[in-house]
C-alpha cells in the first residue's frame, strides 16, 4: 500500500509539473539591399588596395560607425573563400590598427605580399646615401634576407625592383671613417645610455656636452643626433659628422614618458626651430606655379593676388630654414612680413648682387 502511494504521489506530482518553457528563438538582423550594396562596395575597396585597408578608413568611406564596419569585416571574412576553401578576407592588427586586407591574391593578381617587399626595399633604398655606415649596411642585409624568404613566384615578381625603385640623394654627406663613431651612437641610443661628446661648430670651434641621445634623425640625406644636451634647456640637434669624439660613460638616463620627437618638432620648417611668427609671402612666375603643389607646412594657407601672384601665408617656429628656402626662389618669392626676415632676405640678395657686379 505504501509503495503504491509513493507511485500515486510521484505520478500526480508528474502531472501537475508544467513543461518548461521554451527559449525565444534568436531572431537574426534582415538584411537589406543597403547593407548587401556597402558589403560589396567594402569588398570592392579591398581590390583596389592589395595591401589592405585600416577599419577605420574603411569604415568612413562606407559611411557606416566603426561598429558596423566591424561586422561587415567578421562577415567578408567568415562567409567569403578563396580557391583553396580557406578565407580570402583576413582581419590583422598592423601598429596598434585593424587592418582588413585580402588573403592571397588582389587586383590584376598581384600578390599583397610583394607590395610590402616593394615598400621595404624603397625604404631601405632611402639609407643608402648613408652608405658606408652599419645604417646602410644594415637596411641592405634585411632586405636580401627578406628577399630570401619570398616563394619563389613573388621573388620572381620582384625581378629588377632595383631598377624599378629608385632612390635619388640630393647633397649627402660623407659618413666614410665614422662607422666607429657611429657605433657607439647607436648603441647608446638603443640602451638609453648617457654620452660624452666633443662637438664641433661651424666656427671651428668645439664644445663638451653630456647628451642624453633620444632620436636618430633623418633629414636632408644627413645624420642628426637628438637629445637632450647639458648646455642647453631644450632638446637640440646635434650633426653626427661634427662629434668629434663620443664616450659612452656606461651611465644610464630615464627615457622621457612625454617625449615625442614628432612633437618636438612641431611647426617647425625642417629641425631648427625658435620663437613662432606670421609669415607672408608673395609668389609670382614658377614659385605661384609649383609652391601650391607642394606641402611645405602644415599651416600654409594661399590666396590670390592681382596678375596671377598668390599670397602664401603661415606660422613657424625660426626662420633660419625658411630664409635659405626664400632666396632658392630668387625674385620669384618676396617677403611681405615679418619686417625682420624681409630685411635678412634684402641684405642677403644685396651682399650677393655686389658680389657679382665686381
Amino acid at each position: 500500500m505504501a509503495r503504491a502511494r509513493r507511485r500515486e504521489n510521484l505520478s500526480n506530482g508528474s502531472a501537475r509539473r508544467s513543461p518548461p518553457a521554451a527559449r525565444p528563438s534568436r531572431r537574426s538582423r534582415r538584411p537589406t539591399y543597403g547593407a548587401a550594396g556597402r558589403l560589396v562596395r567594402a569588398f570592392v575597396a579591398l581590390l583596389r588596395a592589395p595591401h589592405g585597408r585600416e577599419l577605420g578608413a574603411l569604415a568612413e568611406e562606407l559611411g557606416v560607425s566603426r561598429k558596423t564596419a566591424e561586422r561587415y569585416a567578421r562577415v567578408l571574412v567568415r562567409d567569403v573563400p578563396g580557391p583553396d576553401g580557406a578565407p580570402l578576407v583576413e582581419m590583422l592588427r598592423r601598429d596598434g590598427r585593424v587592418v582588413l586586407r585580402l588573403r592571397g591574391t588582389a587586383a590584376e593578381g598581384i600578390d599583397s605580399t610583394e607590395f610590402q617587399a616593394a615598400s621595404i626595399f624603397f625604404a631601405a633604398s632611402a639609407l643608402r646615401s648613408l652608405r658606408g655606415t652599419v645604417l646602410a649596411d644594415g637596411a641592405d642585409e634585411v632586405w636580401d634576407r627578406f628577399k630570401q624568404k619570398l616563394p619563389p613566384r613573388t621573388r620572381d615578381a620582384l625581378d629588377h625592383v632595383e631598377r624599378k625603385f629608385h632612390y635619388v640623394p640630393f647633397a649627402a654627406k660623407d659618413y666614410a671613417g665614422l662607422e666607429e663613431r657611429l657605433d657607439v651612437l647607436l648603441k647608446a641610443v638603443l640602451r638609453n645610455e648617457v654620452l660624452e661628446l666633443r662637438y664641433r661648430r661651424p666656427d671651428g670651434r668645439t664644445h663638451l656636452h653630456r647628451f642624453s641621445p633620444y632620436t636618430f634623425v633623418l633629414y636632408r640625406d644627413a645624420l642628426y643626433l637628438l637629445g637632450q644636451s647639458s648646455r642647453h634647456a631644450r632638446p637640440v640637434h646635434l650633426a653626427v659628422d661634427r662629434i668629434a669624439e663620443a664616450r659612452r660613460t656606461g651611465d644610464r638616463y630615464a627615457y622621457p614618458a612625454d617625449y615625442d620627437p614628432g612633437r618636438a618638432l612641431e611647426g617647425v620648417l625642417g629641425i631648427w626651430g625658435g620663437d613662432e611668427i606670421e609669415v607672408a609671402l608673395r609668389l609670382t612666375g614658377r614659385a605661384a606655379e609649383q609652391i601650391p603643389e607642394r606641402r611645405l607646412h602644415p599651416t600654409q594657407t594661399f590666396a590670390p593676388l592681382r596678375a596671377g601672384a598668390l599670397e602664401m601665408r603661415l606660422r613657424v617656429r625660426g626662420w633660419q630654414e625658411l630664409a635659405w628656402w626664400i632666396l632658392s626662389w630668387g625674385a620669384d618669392v618676396e617677403v611681405l612680413e615679418p619686417p625682420a626676415l624681409r630685411r635678412w632676405v634684402k641684405r642677403a640678395v644685396e651682399s650677393a648682387a655686389a658680389l657679382y657686379a665686381r
